[in-house]
C-alpha cells in the first residue's frame, strides 16, 4: 500500500465514524427538543445548528478528522505505529482545538475582559470547558478513533497475509 491509499483509507475510516457519532447526537438533541413541543422544538433545534459558531465547530472537527485521518492511516499502516496512542494524541487535539475556539469566542463576546479579571476569564472560558466538555466529549470521539484506528491496524495485518 503506498502512501496515498493508506491515507485515504484512514480518512475514510475516521469520518464514517465521526459522521455517524455526529448524526446520532443530532437526533438525540432534535428529540430532546420536541419532546414537549414539537413546532417550538423543531424550531429552536433548526435555530441552534444552524448557528455560525455550531457550524463553526462543526467544520473544526471534520476539517482536523480529516487533516488527522490522513496521518493517522500513514502512521499506523505504513509506518506501523501504536493505534492506540495514535487515536488518543489526535482526539486530545481536536478536542483542545474546539475548546480553544469555544474559548476565544467566549472571551471576545465577554464585556467585562479588563487585564484584572485575567484568570476568572481563563477559568471560565478555557478551564472549565476543557474539564467539563472535555470529558464529555472524549469518550464518543475516543470511541471512533479507536475503532477507526483499529481498522487501519487491521488493514495491516491482512496485508502481511
Amino acid at each position: 500500500m503506498n502512501i496515498k491509499e493508506a491515507q485515504i483509507f484512514g480518512r475514510t475510516k475516521v469520518v464514517k465514524g465521526t459522521g455517524l457519532i455526529v448524526g446520532i447526537l443530532l437526533i438525540i438533541f432534535l428529540i430532546m427538543s420536541t419532546i414537549s413541543d414539537f413546532g417550538n422544538g423543531i424550531l429552536f433545534f433548526f435555530e441552534a445548528i444552524l448557528n455560525i459558531h455550531f457550524l463553526a465547530i462543526m467544520a473544526i472537527l471534520f476539517g482536523l478528522t480529516l487533516l488527522f485521518g490522513s496521518s493517522a492511516g500513514k502512521e499506523i499502516i505504513l509506518e506501523k505505529k501504536n493505534y492506540i496512542l495514535t487515536s488518543v494524541k489526535y482526539v486530545i487535539l481536536i478536542i483542545l482545538a474546539i475548546i480553544i475556539y469555544a474559548g476565544v469566542v467566549g472571551v471576545v463576546k465577554d464585556k467585562t475582559n479588563t487585564p484584572d479579571n485575567f484568570e476568572r476569564l481563563i477559568t471560565t472560558y478555557f478551564l472549565t470547558p476543557l474539564v467539563k466538555t472535555g470529558s464529555i466529549t472524549i469518550i464518543p470521539m475516543l470511541g471512533v478513533w479507536l475503532w477507526a484506528t483499529n481498522q487501519m491496524q487491521s488493514k495491516v495485518a491482512e496485508e502481511k497475509q
